[in-house]
C-alpha cells in the first residue's frame, strides 16, 4: 500500500488495468480510486473506508465520497478524511456533515457575494486591481470548491504554483485572505485558512531610469508623435502615477495656477502642483473638453495597451531595458531628490499618504551622493594608495 502523498496521486499511472483502489499506509480508510475515462485520461476520487452496522446489525463496509483529484490535492483530502473518520469513531455520520457542507456556497457564489459587499465600495483602480486578481490568479484554483472546504494546505499548495511570480501570488494571497474574513463574517466558516501562510519575499522595484538611459531614453521618445507619446513624457516629467494621468480631464485642470484638481486618486481627492513643463505639455494637447491625453477627440483615454507598446518602442529605439509606465514614477522621484528636494516636498509633489514612501528615494538620494563621493576620492587618490587599497584607506584616514 502507498502512501497517498501529492507527488504519488500526480504520478499515478494504470498499467493494463481500467480502475484500482490505493489504500493509504498511515491512514486506515483513507482510499484513491483511480479510473480510466473513454478518452483514457485518469478520473481520481478521495474517499473514506469505514464498517458500520446495516438494519440487520451485521457490519458491513461504508463508503463516502471526499471529492475528486481535481478540487482536492492530496493534503486536502487527508485532513478530510481524517475529520470524517474522526466524526465516525465519535458516532457522528460524517455522510450527514457532508450533506450539510454541500449546501455551503461555492467559491464563485462567495465572489459575487464579495463583489457586491466589498468591492464594489472601492475606488475603480482598487476594483481593477481586485476583479484582476480574482479572475488571473485565485478562479482557476478555487472555481468549484465549496468554501467551507478551504483550508490551509489548499492555500499553500495554490501558493507554491504561483511561485513564478512571487508579487503575484501575494497579491492574489491577499484578496484571499480578504475574502475568508469576509465569509467569517457572513458565518459561512469559523477560520481564515490564509493565516500562517507565509508570503514570499519580494524584491523592491528599483528600477530607474539612471544617468546613462535617461539621456538616450529622452532622445528616442523626442523623435514619437500623438498622445502616446505625450502621455509618456508627461509621466517622466510629473512622475504621476499612470491611472492618474491617463484619466486628467480638461476640468481638473487649472494652467493659469499650475495645478490640477484630481477628485480620485489611490489616496483621495488631492490638489497637484505641476511643474511649468508639465503645464506646457497639458496645453499644447488639442483638446479642451473631455480627456487631456486622447486619440479620439476627449472622448477616450490613450489606452494602457498602446501606451505599453509605444513606451516598448521607445525603450527599443534607445537601446535600453524595457521599462513599465511605473518607472517612470521612480525615476522622477530619484531625480527629484538626488536634486535635494525634501521628504514632505516628495510627499506633496507625488501623492504619497504618509512620508514612508519617500524615504527610499531620500535613501537612494544619500547613497547616489556617497558613491559620487567615494568616485572622485578614488580618481584624485591624494594619498597615492595602490587602486586595491584606495577602499581599505579610506577608514584609516582620521586615525
Amino acid at each position: 500500500m502507498p502512501f497517498l502523498s501529492e507527488d504519488f496521486v500526480r504520478r499515478i499511472k494504470l498499467e493494463g488495468r481500467d480502475e484500482a483502489l490505493f489504500r493509504d499506509t498511515k491512514l486506515t480508510g483513507f482510499v484513491l480510486r483511480v479510473r480510466r475515462r473513454a478518452d483514457g485520461s485518469l478520473a481520481k476520487t478521495f474517499f473514506i473506508s469505514h464498517l458500520t452496522r446495516g438494519a440487520d446489525g451485521k457490519p458491513k463496509r461504508r463508503k463516502i465520497v471526499i471529492g475528486d483529484y481535481a478540487t482536492f490535492p492530496a493534503e486536502a483530502a487527508r485532513e478530510e478524511a481524517q475529520k470524517m473518520l474522526q466524526a465516525v469513531k465519535i458516532g457522528d455520520d460524517p455522510a450527514a456533515i457532508r450533506a450539510a457542507k454541500k449546501a455551503q456556497p461555492l467559491f464563485e457564489e462567495l465572489v459575487g457575494d464579495f463583489r457586491r459587499d466589498h468591492i464594489n465600495k472601492k475606488k475603480p483602480g482598487t476594483k481593477k486591481d481586485y476583479e484582476g486578481r480574482i479572475r488571473r490568479v485565485l478562479m482557476p484554483f478555487f472555481k468549484g470548491k465549496r468554501v467551507v472546504d478551504i483550508t490551509t494546505s489548499m492555500v499553500k499548495e495554490f501558493h507554491r504554483k504561483k511561485r513564478s511570480n512571487p508579487t503575484d501570488a501575494n497579491r492574489g494571497l491577499a484578496v484571499l485572505s480578504a475574502m475568508m474574513t469576509y465569509a467569517i463574517e457572513e458565518g459561512i466558516r469559523p477560520d481564515n485558512p490564509c493565516r500562517g501562510v507565509k508570503r514570499n519575499s519580494e524584491m523592491a522595484r528599483d528600477q530607474w531610469l539612471d544617468e546613462h538611459d535617461l539621456p538616450k531614453f529622452l532622445t528616442a521618445l523626442a523623435t514619437v508623435e500623438g498622445a502616446a507619446g505625450e502621455l509618456i513624457r508627461f509621466l517622466a516629467v510629473s512622475g504621476w502615477r499612470v491611472s492618474e494621468a491617463r484619466l486628467l480631464r480638461w476640468d481638473e485642470v487649472d494652467l493659469q495656477r499650475l495645478v490640477a484638481n484630481l477628485g480620485d486618486t489611490k489616496t483621495g481627492a488631492q490638489t497637484r502642483s505641476l511643474a511649468a513643463d508639465a503645464a506646457v505639455l497639458i496645453n499644447r494637447q488639442p483638446g479642451r473638453v473631455g480627456y487631456v491625453f486622447t486619440n479620439r477627440a476627449g472622448l477616450y483615454p490613450v489606452s494602457y495597451k498602446l501606451l505599453r507598446e509605444v513606451l516598448e518602442d521607445v525603450c527599443n529605439s534607445a537601446e535600453i531595458q524595457s521599462i513599465t509606465p511605473h518607472v517612470l514614477r521612480h525615476s522622477a522621484a530619484t531625480w527629484a531628490a538626488v536634486g535635494g528636494a525634501q521628504a514632505h516636498e516628495l510627499r506633496e509633489a507625488f501623492g504619497w499618504k504618509t512620508l514612508a514612501m519617500t524615504s527610499r528615494y531620500v535613501s537612494k538620494s544619500e547613497s547616489l551622493g556617497r558613491r559620487g563621493a567615494e568616485r572622485a576620492a578614488n580618481a584624485i587618490n591624494i594619498f597615492g594608495k595602490p587602486a586595491a587599497d584606495v577602499v581599505a584607506a579610506i577608514g584609516k584616514s582620521h586615525e
